[in-house]
């Protein structure tokens, strides 16, 4: 994963700088009623929909979801340098090491001392390891963004439907619950095993014909399956053409009804023309269903290696979460920090006249600072452990 366009995140706090035209008080001298203009209402990751920001109403609406964008994006990167810090501190924890290793506070400089050590601690015992996994794979948020763009219209009638998220979703990028035949793959992952008659990505739990990683005592197969798999799959199953089996779980292609709870894989095409706001205010929708994506884990299977039990258990529970964001998650939150940049940029002279508005952008400016370096971070040790176990 290409990590250099994260240096665009910096130049978020510097915009949001010269949006503002109120001075502004230090909040540490601003009397207990008055903390309201010190912005308390903002923190990564917060419900921001009903706050009133003292502006014009086209200005209130760009500004708010502007504001919901930043507390989304910041929030998912929150989340993201916690699920890296936690898979590298298991992998370590399991293997031996000691914690008492680490002393850093600082999120993004937790993961990167946890990461370092659960290289320590895998050591030469990963040679010799065969590793296959499910690619990772994120969802956006179609409610959020809909729900998001009918705010920006002000249309009460503008409210998101499944045959919506249907119509704005590239055929390419739908999946959903398929009730009759899906031609396709059916989406399981670490934690679900979905029938299966093709080809797993993930772990086999059935009969494999061709070439069975792992077998059971009774000849089953239990591991990857370089072939076709049939009975079910720990992982995504693609099926065959002639297959006739019902996926129970997420469909992702076609389906011969219509898809029950369907999502979508990328973000949506324009509302129709009577539910469209600003383009401003449809940019923030975007990134808001971006950060609030739904990355599922990806099925992971290990073999080999020797005297390597407690190397391949701690990989099998903990790899995923370094995976899903190594190779899908980051990208998106890198992806979401130029959105987020454009719609600062867009910005400019929204906040004049409403002290709330200026003053938020002081703790959103933080905010942000500190989300890049959680990223950048979050994915140079996730990197840096996929690169000890040669994964690309």
């Amino acid at each position: 994963m290409n990590i250099r366009r994260t240096w665009r995140i910096a130049t978020i706090p510097l915009v949001l700088a010269g949006l503002s035209a109120v001075p502004l008080v230090g909040c540490e001298e601003v009397s207990k009623a008055q903390q309201d203009l010190c912005c308390s209402e903002f923190t990564p990751g917060a419900d921001l929909a009903a706050v009133e920001w003292g502006l014009e109403a086209d200005a209130e609406l760009n500004y708010g979801a502007f504001m919901q964008a930043v507390s989304d994006f910041t929030g998912a990167a929150g989340a993201v340098v916690a699920d890296v810090s936690g898979a590298c501190q298991a992998i370590a924890l399991d293997l031996g090491a000691d914690a008492t290793q680490i002393t850093a506070t600082k999120p993004s400089d937790r993961a990167t001392a946890w990461c370092n050590l659960a290289i320590e601690a895998l050591g030469d015992a990963t040679a010799g390891l065969s590793i296959s996994f499910q690619p990772p794979s994120c969802t956006v948020d179609a409610n959020v963004q809909a729900n998001c763009e009918a705010r920006c219209s002000a249309n009460v009638e503008c409210q998101v439907t499944p045959a919506e998220v249907i119509a704005r979703c590239d055929p390419g990028q739908l999946s959903g619950r398929c009730e009759g035949q899906c031609t396709g793959s059916c989406e399981g992952s670490a934690n679900l095993a979905v029938n299966c008659e093709g080809t797993c990505q993930g772990t086999c739990q059935g009969t494999c014909e061709g070439t069975c990683a792992a077998e059971g005592a009774n000849g089953e197969c239990n591991g990857a399956c370089d072939g076709t798999c049939t009975g079910e799959c720990r992982g995504s199953c693609t099926f065959a053409a002639d297959a006739n089996v019902q996926c129970n779980a997420d469909c992702s292609g076609s389906c011969d009804v219509q898809f029950k709870a369907p999502k979508c894989k990328a973000e949506l095409k324009p509302p129709k023309a009577e539910c469209q706001g600003s383009a401003e205010c449809s940019g923030s929708c975007e990134a808001s269903a971006s950060a609030r994506a739904t990355c599922k884990e990806p099925a992971v299977t290990i073999s080999g290696g020797t005297d390597a039990e407690a190397v391949i258990a701690t990989l099998q529970a903990n790899l995923p979460r370094l995976l899903v964001v190594a190779q899908a998650r980051g990208k998106l939150l890198v992806d979401n920090a130029e959105a987020v940049v454009e719609a600062a940029g867009n910005l400019q002279g929204a906040v004049t006249g409403s002290v709330k508005a200026g003053a938020c952008l002081i703790p959103a400016g933080n905010a942000i600072e500190q989300a890049g370096e959680n990223i950048q971070a979050s994915l140079t040790a996730s990197a840096s452990v996929l690169a000890e176990l040669s994964i690309e």
